[in-house]
Protein backbone atom coordinates (compact mmCIF):
# COMPACT_ATOMS: atom_id res chain seq x y z
CA UNK A 1 0.00 0.00 0.00
CA UNK A 2 3.09 2.69 0.67
CA UNK A 3 4.73 1.69 -1.98
CA UNK A 4 1.66 2.31 -4.34
CA UNK A 5 0.73 5.56 -2.40
CA UNK A 6 4.27 6.73 -3.56
CA UNK A 7 4.15 5.78 -6.97
CA UNK A 8 1.01 7.61 -7.37
CA UNK A 9 2.58 11.26 -5.81
CA UNK A 10 5.28 10.85 -7.90
CA UNK A 11 8.90 12.82 -7.96
CA UNK A 12 10.11 15.03 -10.58
CA UNK A 13 13.26 15.93 -12.04
CA UNK A 14 15.63 18.98 -10.76
CA UNK A 15 18.30 20.81 -10.88
CA UNK A 16 19.72 20.86 -7.34
CA UNK A 17 22.54 18.63 -5.56
CA UNK A 18 22.12 19.51 -1.89
CA UNK A 19 25.63 21.02 -0.64
CA UNK A 20 26.27 18.72 1.81
CA UNK A 21 26.47 16.02 -0.86
CA UNK A 22 27.73 17.56 -3.40
CA UNK A 23 30.26 18.68 -1.06
CA UNK A 24 30.90 14.72 -0.43
CA UNK A 25 31.50 14.28 -4.07
CA UNK A 26 33.67 16.73 -5.12
CA UNK A 27 36.03 15.98 -1.80
CA UNK A 28 36.18 12.19 -2.13
CA UNK A 29 37.53 9.48 -3.93
CA UNK A 30 35.26 7.19 -5.56
CA UNK A 31 34.08 5.20 -8.15
CA UNK A 32 30.54 3.71 -7.12
CA UNK A 33 27.55 5.60 -5.87
CA UNK A 34 23.91 3.73 -5.14
CA UNK A 35 20.91 6.25 -5.02
CA UNK A 36 18.72 3.89 -2.69
CA UNK A 37 15.35 4.41 -2.92
CA UNK A 38 15.85 6.46 -6.06
CA UNK A 39 11.87 6.89 -7.12
CA UNK A 40 12.42 8.60 -10.27
CA UNK A 41 15.86 10.17 -10.54
CA UNK A 42 15.31 13.44 -9.41
CA UNK A 43 18.92 13.17 -7.73
CA UNK A 44 20.23 11.42 -10.38
CA UNK A 45 19.45 13.77 -13.10
CA UNK A 46 20.99 16.61 -11.33
CA UNK A 47 23.89 14.18 -11.36
CA UNK A 48 24.01 13.44 -14.51
CA UNK A 49 23.38 17.45 -15.81
CA UNK A 50 26.45 17.89 -13.80
CA UNK A 51 28.16 15.04 -15.29
CA UNK A 52 28.96 12.98 -12.03
CA UNK A 53 27.69 9.93 -13.84
CA UNK A 54 30.59 9.63 -16.29
CA UNK A 55 32.88 6.71 -15.81
CA UNK A 56 31.47 5.47 -12.50
CA UNK A 57 29.69 2.27 -11.37
CA UNK A 58 26.24 4.35 -10.59
CA UNK A 59 23.12 1.81 -8.93
CA UNK A 60 19.55 3.47 -8.93
CA UNK A 61 17.60 1.11 -6.72
CA UNK A 62 13.61 1.43 -6.24
CA UNK A 63 11.34 -1.04 -5.48
CA UNK A 64 9.22 0.12 -8.59
CA UNK A 65 10.05 -1.60 -12.36
CA UNK A 66 8.05 1.69 -13.77
CA UNK A 67 9.99 4.35 -11.67
CA UNK A 68 12.93 2.37 -13.31
CA UNK A 69 12.25 2.91 -16.41
CA UNK A 70 12.12 6.20 -16.27
CA UNK A 71 15.32 6.44 -14.47
CA UNK A 72 17.01 4.39 -17.17
CA UNK A 73 16.40 7.44 -19.48
CA UNK A 74 18.08 9.64 -17.52
CA UNK A 75 21.59 7.93 -18.74
CA UNK A 76 21.74 4.11 -20.14
CA UNK A 77 24.71 3.51 -18.25
CA UNK A 78 23.22 3.69 -15.18
CA UNK A 79 22.08 -0.02 -13.53
CA UNK A 80 18.55 0.25 -12.77
CA UNK A 81 18.29 -2.46 -9.70
CA UNK A 82 14.47 -4.13 -8.23
CA UNK A 83 15.27 -3.59 -4.45
CA UNK A 84 14.35 -1.96 -1.23
CA UNK A 85 16.58 0.33 1.05
CA UNK A 86 16.72 -2.26 3.71
CA UNK A 87 17.70 -5.33 1.12
CA UNK A 88 19.38 -4.26 -2.42
CA UNK A 89 20.79 -7.05 -4.12
CA UNK A 90 24.41 -5.94 -4.11
CA UNK A 91 27.60 -7.75 -2.73
CA UNK A 92 29.21 -6.74 0.54
CA UNK A 93 30.99 -3.98 0.51
CA UNK A 94 30.31 -2.93 -2.92
CA UNK A 95 30.00 0.63 -2.97
CA UNK A 96 31.81 3.86 -1.99
CA UNK A 97 28.77 6.44 -1.99
CA UNK A 98 25.35 5.63 -0.57
CA UNK A 99 22.78 8.07 -1.19
CA UNK A 100 19.30 7.94 0.60
CA UNK A 101 17.13 10.74 0.21
CA UNK A 102 13.82 11.20 2.22
CA UNK A 103 13.31 7.19 1.71
CA UNK A 104 14.24 5.72 5.78
CA UNK A 105 11.07 7.46 6.98
CA UNK A 106 8.90 5.58 4.65
CA UNK A 107 10.79 2.27 5.45
CA UNK A 108 9.57 -0.37 8.22
CA UNK A 109 12.56 -0.60 9.79
CA UNK A 110 15.21 1.85 9.99
CA UNK A 111 17.84 -0.13 11.68
CA UNK A 112 17.49 -2.45 9.41
CA UNK A 113 17.86 -0.18 6.31
CA UNK A 114 21.17 1.25 8.22
CA UNK A 115 22.17 -2.32 8.80
CA UNK A 116 22.12 -2.53 4.65
CA UNK A 117 24.06 0.51 4.48
CA UNK A 118 26.59 -0.42 6.76
CA UNK A 119 27.10 -3.84 4.28
CA UNK A 120 26.92 -2.30 1.27
CA UNK A 121 29.53 0.21 1.48
CA UNK A 122 33.00 -0.48 1.22
CA UNK A 123 35.51 0.11 4.28
CA UNK A 124 35.45 3.76 5.36
CA UNK A 125 32.46 4.49 2.85
CA UNK A 126 30.17 7.38 3.04
CA UNK A 127 26.88 7.38 3.56
CA UNK A 128 24.67 10.12 2.86
CA UNK A 129 21.01 10.59 4.27
CA UNK A 130 18.38 13.16 4.32
CA UNK A 131 14.74 12.99 6.51
CA UNK A 132 12.16 15.07 8.12
CA UNK A 133 12.67 16.03 11.45
CA UNK A 134 9.61 17.94 13.32
CA UNK A 135 9.51 19.86 15.82
CA UNK A 136 6.82 19.47 18.77
CA UNK A 137 4.89 22.45 17.02
CA UNK A 138 5.06 20.97 13.72
CA UNK A 139 1.67 20.68 11.65
CA UNK A 140 0.56 19.64 7.96
CA UNK A 141 -2.61 18.48 7.01
CA UNK A 142 -2.12 14.80 6.34
CA UNK A 143 -2.66 12.22 8.67
CA UNK A 144 -0.55 8.30 8.91
CA UNK A 145 -1.66 6.26 12.25
CA UNK A 146 -3.81 8.76 13.60
CA UNK A 147 -1.02 11.36 13.72
CA UNK A 148 -0.68 14.82 11.54
CA UNK A 149 1.85 14.15 9.11
CA UNK A 150 3.97 15.48 6.51
CA UNK A 151 3.46 13.09 3.89
CA UNK A 152 0.67 10.49 3.99
CA UNK A 153 3.05 7.60 3.44
CA UNK A 154 5.34 8.51 6.22
CA UNK A 155 5.95 5.85 8.66
CA UNK A 156 7.94 7.70 11.00
CA UNK A 157 8.77 11.47 11.24
CA UNK A 158 11.87 11.80 13.95
CA UNK A 159 11.42 14.20 16.29
CA UNK A 160 15.00 13.69 18.61
CA UNK A 161 18.38 13.77 16.66
CA UNK A 162 19.69 10.03 19.25
CA UNK A 163 16.04 8.48 17.57
CA UNK A 164 18.60 8.10 14.04
CA UNK A 165 21.97 9.19 15.60
CA UNK A 166 22.12 6.26 18.19
CA UNK A 167 20.98 3.82 15.17
CA UNK A 168 23.89 5.11 12.97
CA UNK A 169 26.44 5.13 16.07
CA UNK A 170 25.00 1.53 16.89
CA UNK A 171 25.28 -0.14 13.73
CA UNK A 172 28.92 0.86 12.64
CA UNK A 173 28.68 4.85 11.78
CA UNK A 174 30.79 7.75 12.69
CA UNK A 175 28.38 11.08 11.63
CA UNK A 176 30.73 13.60 9.98
CA UNK A 177 27.92 16.05 9.55
CA UNK A 178 24.17 16.57 10.99
CA UNK A 179 22.38 19.75 10.01
CA UNK A 180 18.51 20.85 9.53
CA UNK A 181 16.74 23.50 7.44
CA UNK A 182 13.41 24.30 7.23
CA UNK A 183 11.85 22.14 5.26
CA UNK A 184 9.37 23.92 2.77
CA UNK A 185 7.13 22.65 -0.60
CA UNK A 186 7.44 23.90 -4.25
CA UNK A 187 4.12 26.26 -4.65
CA UNK A 188 3.93 25.17 -8.32
CA UNK A 189 3.72 21.14 -7.18
CA UNK A 190 0.65 21.47 -5.58
CA UNK A 191 -1.13 23.79 -8.37
CA UNK A 192 0.64 22.06 -11.13
CA UNK A 193 -0.96 18.47 -9.91
CA UNK A 194 -4.57 19.27 -9.25
CA UNK A 195 -4.39 20.22 -13.03
CA UNK A 196 -3.22 17.39 -13.80
CA UNK A 197 0.19 18.52 -15.43
CA UNK A 198 2.48 15.97 -17.61
CA UNK A 199 5.75 15.45 -16.22
CA UNK A 200 6.89 17.48 -19.74
CA UNK A 201 5.37 20.56 -18.48
CA UNK A 202 7.85 19.46 -15.00
CA UNK A 203 10.95 19.99 -17.46
CA UNK A 204 9.74 22.96 -18.77
CA UNK A 205 12.01 25.56 -18.07
CA UNK A 206 9.75 28.24 -17.09
CA UNK A 207 8.18 26.20 -15.07
CA UNK A 208 11.39 24.89 -13.35
CA UNK A 209 12.05 28.26 -12.72
CA UNK A 210 8.80 28.69 -10.36
CA UNK A 211 9.87 25.43 -8.72
CA UNK A 212 12.28 26.68 -6.84
CA UNK A 213 9.93 29.04 -5.03
CA UNK A 214 8.96 27.00 -2.33
CA UNK A 215 5.99 27.35 0.65
CA UNK A 216 8.54 26.73 4.32
CA UNK A 217 6.71 24.67 6.53
CA UNK A 218 6.71 25.75 10.18
CA UNK A 219 8.16 23.23 12.77
CA UNK A 220 9.45 21.07 9.89
CA UNK A 221 12.80 20.80 8.54
CA UNK A 222 15.01 18.71 5.88
CA UNK A 223 17.47 16.71 8.20
CA UNK A 224 20.90 15.94 6.25
CA UNK A 225 23.27 13.38 7.71
CA UNK A 226 26.87 12.78 6.54
CA UNK A 227 28.49 9.91 7.87
CA UNK A 228 31.64 7.59 7.54
CA UNK A 229 31.39 3.77 7.66
CA UNK A 230 34.02 2.91 10.96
Amino acid sequence: MIDQRISRHGQFHVDEIPSMLSAILEDSEWTSLIDSGCGDGSLLHALNERGLLERRAIYAVDVSRERLEIVHRINESLNCVIGSACNAPLADKSIDIFVSTQVIEHVPDDRAMVREMHRILSDNGIAYLSTVFKKPYGWYFYRNNGRWVLDPTHLREYTKDEELLDILDGEGFEVLENQKTLDGRPLMDAVLRRLGAGRSLYDNRFFRVLRRLRVPIPGYFNWEIACVKA
